[in-house]
């Protein structure tokens, strides 16, 4: 099951009530999938949602029960010392509030496959029950531990029958169209970053880790090299300097920083917006189908509403599914302009179009 398609059973899993753990290859974006879902809960039930995490690769048995204190109980007007464990830090949210002080929320239990083998026994009654001794969560919050392949080198240790038989595993699927969603609504990705996932995706979605030790790329490496980049750009670094592309091979590897690189370079050949404006049916159009990609994600990040028609006679000069590409783009980041005059007019012509902008 891709991203998109699990979005969509999301508010019907967590009704549900059964604990859930995501399964994919390292880098795929699990953890913010976990913490966008917060969100998206919130805006479908308009009540506030509590979001605890831990990192189970970390932690320790006692760390889910808490620390064991002195303590005592009457009975029958009789005291007997007894011990009492402090509140664990999955009851505490990130807000730091305990989790009774939200009717609904999320426990998420980051890195849970690399944990011990001693705290997934611990966490056996936590997947079933929501509680580990006298802890317990709300009735209304739902727990999901996400995890990676044993095939991965990720250091994932053995799991037990009857904690798997506690939990619903699902398996996520590499998918491109999944993560471009993310990238254009909440990663705040660069379009150049985009257009290269999605002409790469043999590179951005390597099945498997590399056979030799080192950096390399997937999801989470390229974002966070996208966010490098952008950093060295506002302090007057340029994207072709010797020591951007030596940093970034730091993050993604040398081979996929080449390629990256590739389309820095292509970037720079490409028509202005601007130029784009001013003279829509005379400002060449890119011969090559990267190019042509590049351009057309650059301008569903930057169009305006006054620019829409000048944009769309550039975009009619290249193939249809070009046309296709940029209408969607502009439908996940900007949704309200699917709605102007130019958008309106120009899917009027064009049945696929229609058809894309409708879904």
């Amino acid at each position: 099951m891709n991203f998109n398609e699990l979005r969509a059973r999301m508010p019907a899993l967590l009704k549900s009530g059964i604990s859930i753990e995501l399964i994919s290859a390292p880098g795929r974006g699990k953890s913010e999938f976990v913490a966008d879902t917060i969100g998206e809960m919130e805006k479908l039930t308009g009540k506030p949602w509590g979001f605890a995490t831990m990192f189970l690769a970390t932690q320790t048995p006692p760390d889910l029960i808490g620390y064991q204190f002195k303590g005592e109980r009457e009975w029958d007007g009789r005291k007997v010392a007894v011990t009492d464990p402090t509140l664990p830090l999955w009851m505490i949210t990130q807000e730091g509030k305990p989790v009774w002080a939200y009717e609904h929320g999320i426990l998420f239990l980051d890195e849970y496959g690399q944990g011990e083998a001693d705290v997934k026994r611990a966490s056996a009654e936590l997947l079933l029950n929501k509680q580990i001794g006298p802890w317990k969560l709300p009735p209304g919050w739902s727990v999901i531990a996400a995890s990676n392949r044993a095939s991965d080198r990720s250091g994932v240790t053995k799991s037990f029958d009857f904690v798997i038989n506690r939990r619903l595993e699902i398996p996520i699927q590499d998918d491109i169209e999944s993560w471009k969603d993310w990238a254009l609504t909440k990663g705040n990705v660069q379009p150049l970053t985009i257009a290269f996932a999605n002409q790469n995706p043999h590179i951005v979605f390597a099945d498997g880790v590399p056979e030799k030790q080192g950096p390399w790329c997937t999801p989470r490496s390229l974002v966070m090299a996208d966010r490098l980049l952008t950093s060295l750009s506002n302090n007057g670094v340029a994207p072709e300097d010797a020591s951007a592309v030596e940093l970034v091979s730091g993050m993604i590897g040398q081979a996929a920083a080449a390629q990256y690189f590739a389309f820095v370079r292509l970037e720079r050949e490409m028509p202005k917006y601007e130029a784009i404006i001013a003279n829509p049916d005379k400002v060449k159009v890119p011969e090559k189908p990267d190019a042509q990609m590049l351009v057309v994600y650059n301008l569903a990040h930057r169009v305006k509403e006054d620019h829409l028609a000048q944009v769309i006679e550039y975009i009619e000069r290249m193939p249809k599914e070009f046309s296709l590409t940029f209408a969607m783009t502009i439908g996940k980041r900007a949704p309200m302009l699917i709605a102007t005059k130019p958008i309106q007019s120009w899917a009027l012509k064009n049945a696929s179009l229609m058809a894309a902008i409708t879904k």
